[in-house]
């Protein structure tokens, strides 16, 4: 062993070789990479992602209740996609797979950098919890879904987005899902949501620094259903009756 590590430090080596084994080390060491620093990559300024546990390499690692500022995603497998590094680009793939009792699927693929961040691909459903504050929403559905800042601007956003909506009472015992096409309005992602009947509506809209404020109005609504929900936080609006809620991711 002493004699091989003689030979290696031996000035003959040629330059060729002396490449092929400064490329052998770079691939090992990239090889074994762990994913747990890779993640900041997608965060650089600290935005909120946030996880239990990290294991694995950026090839193929698992990141334990993974969150997005409120946003729960839970457990997920996770590995750095190779074909953008062509263009130096460092996206980091997530998916959660689809198990008897868990959550619907979930995907999603991220990039950030100083002063920008991207999200594509994004396909699945996020349970949200008390995410939206006053608005009994309980999930966040995504088709297509991504979304683009640079500069501090929205500069590009597509795809569908839905939210899941909790009865209203035991006349409307069903949850209700509006849904509607993202894009970008004065800076910020903006996306106007419709429900089945189109009379139930609702307007979301998010800063690129996780400021969100979001508006339902409730239109066509019996008295016997409006009324419980004007005691419990609602207030009256033309042609129907409304809720607001703002935070931050």
């Amino acid at each position: 062993m002493i004699g091989r590590w003689i030979f290696l430090r031996d000035g003959r080596l040629s330059a060729r070789t002396k490449l092929v084994l400064a490329a052998i080390f770079v691939v090992a060491l990239i090889a074994a990479f762990p994913l747990r620093l890779a993640l900041g990559w997608a965060d650089p300024g600290g935005r909120g992602i946030t996880a239990r546990e990290v294991t694995g390499t950026i090839w193929g690692g698992a990141i334990g209740d993974l969150r997005i500022g409120a946003l729960p995603l839970g457990d997920v497998a996770a590995h750095l996609r190779p074909l953008p590094l062509l263009i130096g680009r460092r996206e980091i793939h997530v998916e959660r797979v689809v198990t008897p009792g868990a959550p619907p699927g979930f995907s999603a693929s991220a990039a950030g950098g100083e002063g920008w961040l991207s999200l594509g691909d994004v396909e699945g459903q996020v349970p949200i919890g008390d995410a939206f504050g006053s608005i009994p929403a309980t999930a966040l559905g995504f088709r297509d879904f991504h979304f683009e800042t640079s500069g501090g601007k929205c500069a590009g956003a597509g795809g569908q987005v839905s939210l899941i909506l909790a009865p209203f009472g035991e006349l409307m015992p069903a949850p209700v899902a509006l849904s509607g096409v993202a894009r970008c309005n004065k800076g910020a992602l903006y996306v106007p949501m419709t429900g089945p009947t189109g009379l139930e509506r609702l307007f979301l809209r998010l800063e690129p620094d996780g400021r969100w404020r979001a508006d339902l109005v409730l239109a066509g609504l019996p008295v016997e259903v409006a009324a419980p929900l004007l005691e419990s936080g609602f207030a009256a609006r033309p042609g129907g009756i409304g809720i607001s809620a703002s935070g931050r991711l």
